[in-house]
C-alpha cells in the first residue's frame, strides 16, 4: 500500500510542476494581466507559429541529420534512418544496449518500450542484431515526419 501511495504522491508532484511550468510560460507569453482579446490572440498565435516553426525544424533535421551512433552500425538502422524521428532513434539505440542483458534472462525486458511508446524493446530488438530493424515494427506516430495526410495509413 505504501507503494501505491509513493507513485500516487510522485505523479501528483509531476503532474504539479508541468502545469505551474504551462502557466509560467503563459505568463511569460502574455507578459501582463491586463489586456485585451486581440492582445492575448497576437500573443498566442506567434507562440503557435513558433512552436509550428520548431516542430518542422525538427522533422527536417531527423530526415536529413544522421548521428555518429547510427554510422556504428549502419546495417541494424538502415531502414530507419530518415523514415522516424530522432528521438525515436535515440530510443531504440538505448534501448538495443539493453539487449545483450535482456538476452541473459528474457523475462526482464518486461517490454516497457513496446507497450509505452511502440517502439522495439530489448527482447524484439535481439532478433536483429544480425540483421536490420524493419520500418513495421515501428508506430506510426513516430513515422510521421511531417503535417500532411498523404501516404499515412496504419495497417
Amino acid at each position: 500500500m505504501e507503494f501505491y501511495y509513493c507513485i500516487c504522491l510522485l505523479l501528483f508532484v509531476y503532474f504539479k510542476c508541468r502545469v505551474e511550468y504551462a502557466h509560467w510560460i503563459l505568463k511569460r507569453v502574455l507578459q501582463n494581466s491586463l489586456g485585451n482579446l486581440c492582445s492575448v490572440w497576437d500573443a498566442m498565435n506567434n507562440m503557435i507559429t513558433l512552436q509550428h516553426t520548431e516542430i518542422k525544424a525538427s522533422f527536417e533535421t531527423s530526415t536529413h541529420v544522421v548521428g555518429h551512433v547510427f554510422f556504428l552500425k549502419k546495417n541494424l538502422y538502415k531502414r530507419l534512418l530518415g523514415m522516424i524521428s530522432r528521438y525515436a532513434l535515440n530510443q531504440i539505440v538505448a534501448e538495443f544496449e539493453r539487449v545483450h542483458y535482456a538476452n541473459k534472462n528474457p523475462f526482464t525486458c518486461g517490454c516497457v518500450m513496446r507497450t509505452t511508446h511502440g517502439l522495439p524493446c530489448a527482447c524484439e530488438l535481439s532478433k536483429y542484431v544480425i540483421g536490420c530493424i524493419p520500418l513495421d515494427s515501428i508506430h506510426m506516430f513516430w513515422r510521421r515526419l511531417n503535417f500532411s495526410d498523404q501516404g499515412l495509413s496504419e495497417p
